[in-house]
């Protein structure tokens, strides 16, 4: 099938190869850094200082890489991909650098907020361009192994960080971003020549900066609420900001003649239920990436390295769910069962997890997350193809900018809403079990692995039983996550994958048809 179709298209398999290998190194690239610097953070903050704004080295990537999705997306429907591909890797690279050569807590928090500008792109393109060059039929195959790239990297760079900050200086962990970026750009050079078709734009500027605002606004508060304090003029004031933009921002997007985020593609059934439930389980993801190696650690006593290696269970799971049903669906034509059963399998994984006590072992609780990795991955390549199956070619970028944009606002919600409810729960249980100890929630997070070494016995076990029923409470708010995910599915309509792609990449020049701008 898949073959043939390219055959018939003057693509051939070799170009094929060699364009997918490319989209995936970038991908690779930018979904690993989103999370790699997670096991770096101590000793970062040792050598530059500044532990106080240690935070915002993730939530500088996570503000513009979110926020500059939908523009990515929108630009290069008008002007095409390739310029803006290329672009979004060499910001990302520069990024990169800036950040290897910080000497200030200050000049890493900017050179993240580049890196983020250039992740945003990357994210959005790759999966844009496997859209543009393949026709929905046969591009499960493929987008399965683009879905298991970003979601497997973002679940090991934690491990990946802590391996070269044990061994090497945490700086590598930027260097090593330009071999791969490079390799991704000389790729692009021999492969990627997509034609579109010229046309009158008018860019929504005023759109782009208030979604901006409101996402900024949203994350700031949601993240640095229990540290300003929810009452505080601070807290107060940031979400009257994002009170006040959000509805700016639609009103902004119904009169805009080139929205920024087209409403019209929301009254599209099977674009708002994906919208809707990739931010969900995206929200889930991270509570399960983040604290079951934390939940090990802590409570069952392992190793940090021990405990890093469960996101592998996850990390195969997602693999293999992804890969798999995109198999599946290039066979078939049929998608909508998948995320209907992957939503299951992920809400049961949450509620096995949230059953974990002092005597669950690593075994039985990476199979728990491998059950989730399988869920989860069965759900994101069906929304990537469901969605670009349904819409116009000519709003291909913004659809699939759109799918990424909600499950990156759900990956950082996620890690707010948790984080916060982790924090607020171990300290209230740190007063009842371990009182006048003198211990918060905030340091005992940055140094889980000395709780073990607590020579009062008594004050150990009451640390211990107060991070055990804190994480408890995380593991039950997952579970509502997945359960909407799981309900959203049954309104997934199911249309027949079209068995052409939008581009014809079998040769470089332009059909003489119609004014086509090669190389872009």
């Amino acid at each position: 099938m898949a073959a043939s179709s390219l055959s018939s298209a003057g693509f051939t398999r070799k170009r094929m190869l060699i364009l997918l290998t490319g989209l995936l190194l970038a991908q690779m690239t930018a979904s690993i850094e989103s999370t790699i610097v997670a096991t770096a953070y101590p000793t970062i903050a040792a050598d530059l200082g500044g532990l106080n704004r240690i935070s915002w080295i993730f939530l500088a990537f996570t503000l513009t890489s979110t926020t500059t999705t939908m523009l990515w997306g929108k630009l290069s429907d008008l002007f095409g991909r390739r310029h803006f591909y290329e672009a979004s890797i060499v910001i990302f690279m520069t990024g990169s650098l800036f950040c290897a050569l910080a000497q200030s807590m200050t000049m890493l928090i900017w050179a993240r907020a580049l890196q983020g500008v250039g992740a945003g792109g990357i994210f959005t393109l790759t999966m844009t361009i496997m859209g543009d060059v393949m026709s929905p039929r046969e591009r499960g195959r493929y987008q399965g192994y683009m879905m298991a790239v970003f979601t497997g990297a973002t679940v090991i760079g934690p491990l990946v960080g802590g391996f070269i900050v044990d061994h090497y200086s945490w700086r590598w962990i930027f260097y090593i971003n330009f071999p791969l970026g490079c390799t991704a750009l000389a790729l692009s050079a021999v492969t990627l020549r997509l034609p579109f078709t010229r046309r009158e734009h008018n860019i929504d500027y005023l759109g782009s900066l208030l979604l901006s605002v409101w996402v900024i606004a949203l994350l700031l508060v949601l993240e640095m609420g229990s540290e300003w304090g929810w009452t505080s003029g601070r807290s107060l004031g940031v979400g009257a900001i994002f009170a006040v933009s959000l509805p700016l921002f639609l009103a902004q997007e119904i009169r805009a003649p080139e929205p920024v985020l087209p409403l019209r593609l929301l009254r599209e059934k099977i674009v708002a239920v994906t919208c809707g439930a990739q931010l969900f389980i995206g929200a889930a993801l991270f509570g399960v990436v983040l604290f079951t190696p934390l939940y090990l650690q802590v409570v069952a006593g392992q190793r940090a390295t021990n405990a890093g290696l469960l996101s592998v269970p996850a990390t195969v799971g997602m693999v293999l769910g992804s890969s798999t049903t995109g198999r599946i669906i290039t066979r078939t034509g049929r998608y909508r069962t998948f995320p209907i059963v992957g939503a299951a399998l992920a809400a049961l994984a949450m509620g096995l997890l949230s059953a974990m006590d002092r005597t669950t072992s690593m075994y039985t609780t990476g199979l728990w997350m491998f059950m989730f990795g399988v869920g989860s991955g069965m759900t994101f390549i069906v929304a990537l193809i469901g969605v670009q199956n349904r819409v116009a070619h000519e709003d291909l970028g913004i659809a699939t900018s759109a799918t990424n944009f909600f499950r990156s606002l759900g990956n950082t919600l996620g890690i707010a809403l948790f984080s916060t409810v982790f924090i607020s729960q171990l300290d209230k249980n740190l007063g009842t079990l371990a009182p006048n100890s003198g211990l918060s929630a905030a340091t005992l997070r940055q140094r889980p692995s000395e709780i073990q070494t607590i020579a009062d016995a008594a004050l150990r076990d009451g640390v211990i039983q107060s991070f055990t029923n804190a994480l408890h409470i995380v593991f039950l708010l997952g579970i509502p996550f997945c359960l909407i995910t799981f309900v959203a599915q049954f309104f997934l309509p199911e249309y027949p994958l079209r068995e052409r792609a939008g581009v014809d990449m079998g040769s470089d020049q332009e059909p003489a048809a119609v004014p086509l701008v090669a190389a872009h």
